[in-house]
């Protein structure tokens, strides 16, 4: 427990964003509650704040969004003032924390302003939280100037709890108008163009797998993903597409669905999508890319299938066969106890607190 001092002079945090995408991703809403019960005092970041109140803290998540707006005749002004915030920061000694939830944007449109980006950001970080180990060996490589800030790692939180579940296996295919009898594979999440959707339905239709179904659920970030995902799955009516944002409610839907969940992920560096399956006990087949080996090697082959190189129907089949032992076997409750909020917010109030 911190000490009264401690908290009223270490622990006061401005947060970008705070609760903003608690809708969308509640998992920085779920770090900041965890951390607010521990003493923690944290409030949304604005520029007012920052110049004419004390704070121990600016913690940035995702600050690379800014780049979202590169294409503005604005930006240059936009990025100035983004700069002038952290010399006021760094005048006022308040630290700089980044999450690296990411290494760079997932759309790569504007090099030469992603480039002067990071050469304004990087500079003025003074520690850096990573998910994972290899998170951090990949940092330190794509931005070898991060190898003489402080680095801490702090594992992403599960969301066990966070979303209704209360329907099982029966209701939820019931709802979803799928057969007790067949064998579901599930990708949730936004579709992006990395996350590899196409390329799974066409496995998918390669696989041939006898009385099985492919649900696909989560809004596509384009019309031509949309449009590449539609003709991927023309003519097969075992691909069943629920292409839209997908509400807390029907989460549950579509993992108490599954047998077995597939990420297959062109690049990725730590995966929100694999711990929400985890959460709801849905094994699943991932490639050995970022942070899936190392949360391999926390829950173990009862609960993760790795796979090299590009997704194949070959694999697919594998892992469907996989899952259907793992079904058997009944392993129960995936052992999520590290990624426990409670923990997770107090190894952050550990490194917010530490001296630089």
């Amino acid at each position: 427990m911190f000490s009264d001092r401690q908290c009223r002079c270490i622990l006061k945090i401005l947060a970008s964003p705070y609760t903003e995408t608690r809708e969308e991703n509640p998992v920085i809403s779920l770090l900041y509650q965890a951390m607010e019960r521990q003493g923690a005092e944290i409030k949304p970041f604005t520029s007012r704040r920052l110049a004419f109140e004390s704070w121990g803290v600016w913690h940035l998540h995702w600050p690379e969004q800014l780049l979202a707006l590169a294409d503005s005749f604005w930006f240059p002004l936009e990025l100035a003032k983004f700069w002038t915030k952290l010399k006021i920061a760094r005048a006022k000694k308040v630290k700089i924390f980044w999450t690296a939830h990411n290494l760079r944007p997932h759309e790569r449109r504007h090099p030469l302003w992603e480039r002067i980006f990071w050469w304004v950001f990087l500079p003025n970080v003074d520690c850096i939280i990573c998910m994972t180990s290899s998170g951090r060996d990949q940092l330190q490589k794509v931005h070898p100037v991060t190898s003489t800030r402080p680095i801490y790692i702090i594992p992403h939180g599960h969301y066990r709890g966070v979303y209704p579940d209360d329907v099982g296996r029966i209701e939820a295919r019931q709802a979803l108008h799928i057969g007790q009898d067949k064998v579901v594979v599930t990708f949730i999440g936004q579709i992006r163009d990395y996350k590899g959707v196409p390329q799974l339905i066409r496995c998918f239709n390669a696989a041939a797998i006898p009385a099985s179904r492919l649900l696909i659920a989560g809004k596509p970030q384009n019309d031509k993903l949309d449009r590449e995902i539609g003709e991927a799955a023309s003519g097969n009516t075992d691909v069943i597409l629920h292409l839209k944002f997908i509400s807390a409610e029907e989460i549950q839907l579509f993992l108490r669905a599954a047998d077995l969940v597939v990420l297959p992920f062109t690049d990725i560096l730590n995966s929100g999508s694999a711990i929400l399956a985890l959460s709801f006990d849905r094994p699943i087949l991932v490639p050995n890319l970022g942070a899936m080996g190392e949360l391999y090697d926390m829950l173990g082959p009862k609960w993760l299938r790795l796979y090299t190189g590009d997704l194949t129907a070959q694999t697919l089949r594998e892992a469907i066969l996989w899952s259907k032992d793992m079904s058997a076997t009944n392993p129960g409750l995936a052992p999520l106890e590290a990624l426990s909020w409670d923990h997770i917010a107090m190894q952050t109030i550990t490194a917010f607190s530490a001296p630089l």
